[in-house]
């Protein structure tokens, strides 16, 4: 029986703590914190608590945390993959026959260092009501270097995330480790960066599906070359990112280019060892999209 072929799903993380209060005006830092480093939940959309870090709870200023709604937008987009896996009645199926008709099962996750990026992906894989993925932290999934002023973050140790809870893989070596990462990258080499990167993670799953929970800039940068398409202009870029929302997710699926009689070249789904035959394509989202207004606070 012939392998469902290779599919690659990259998901965006969902609302951060950081961007979310500071279009209102408001430092989440200044009013959730006090000089001892106490946290308080001002907002209801602000997290009901914080994992514990090593490196002082200022550090969350350049690592923010998801706000509960960001948590919401995780779980409900790991639910859809849920249905896809499992069996359900025919009554409920009949309401999500969209869902229904991919039949996507996730196998392997991969998430940026990023807090936001690893609390996606523990909600995701919340909503897929799943006991048994662990995600592996791989710091190359990081955003492009260019925005970090301040050089790279200090990030939360997949020792400290498991303490936290979270489903952290921890016997997973990271590829690029923080101190490879160039501070005075440029978009080009963002771009080379994550298809290096991601070509060795495929290299590491010969069949199933690959989960990474990244940033805006990694939706277009870990697929585009993949695809066959050439990195993006800094104008080109910059126009894509402001069309990417939180959640946002795309799937790109592997084909096997073969010869018919004629001599001309058609495609069919493959996943046998030998890749030099072998090439992807978008296959856009394999679920609905998650689409919500904005709430701003309200002034009594």
């Amino acid at each position: 029986m012939e392998k469902s072929p290779r599919r690659l799903i990259v998901v965006r993380h969902g609302e951060r703590c950081d961007f979310t209060f500071s279009q209102q005006g408001i430092s989440w830092m200044k009013q959730a914190f006090d000089t001892n480093g106490r946290y308080h939940q001002f907002d209801l959309n602000l997290p009901r608590n914080l994992p514990k870090r090593k490196d002082g709870f200022e550090m969350f200023a350049y690592d923010a945390p998801l706000t509960e709604m960001g948590y919401l937008q995780s779980k409900l987009t790991g639910f859809p993959f849920l249905l896809l896996d499992i069996d359900l009645c025919t009554s409920y199926l009949s309401t999500c026959r969209a869902l229904r008709d991919h039949d996507v099962k996730i196998d392997h996750v991969y998430c940026s260092a990023a807090l936001r990026c690893v609390q996606t992906a523990v909600g995701i894989i919340k909503g897929m009501d799943s006991r048994t993925l662990r995600i592996n932290v791989e710091p190359g999934l990081y955003e492009w270097m260019h925005w970090c002023r301040n050089g790279v973050p200090s990030w939360m140790t997949p020792e400290e995330l498991s303490r936290s809870g979270y489903p952290i893989n921890n016997y997973y070596m990271p590829l690029l480790k923080p101190n490879e990462l160039c501070a005075d990258e440029t978009l080009n080499d963002f771009y080379e960066r994550s298809f290096s990167l991601v070509r060795k993670i495929l290299s590491v799953h010969n069949e199933g599906t690959v989960l990474l929970v990244a940033h805006g800039p990694s939706m277009d940068a870990l697929t585009r070359q993949l695809c066959g398409g050439a990195p993006r202009t800094p104008e080109d870029f910059i126009y894509k990112l402001q069309q990417i929302p939180y959640l946002a997710c795309l799937q790109v699926v592997e084909q096997s280019i073969d010869s018919d009689n004629n001599g001309s070249i058609k495609s069919s789904s493959s996943n046998s060892g030998d890749t030099s035959n072998k090439s992807w394509k978008f296959d856009g989202s394999p679920i609905p999209p998650l689409t919500h207004a904005s709430n701003s606070s309200f002034d009594t």
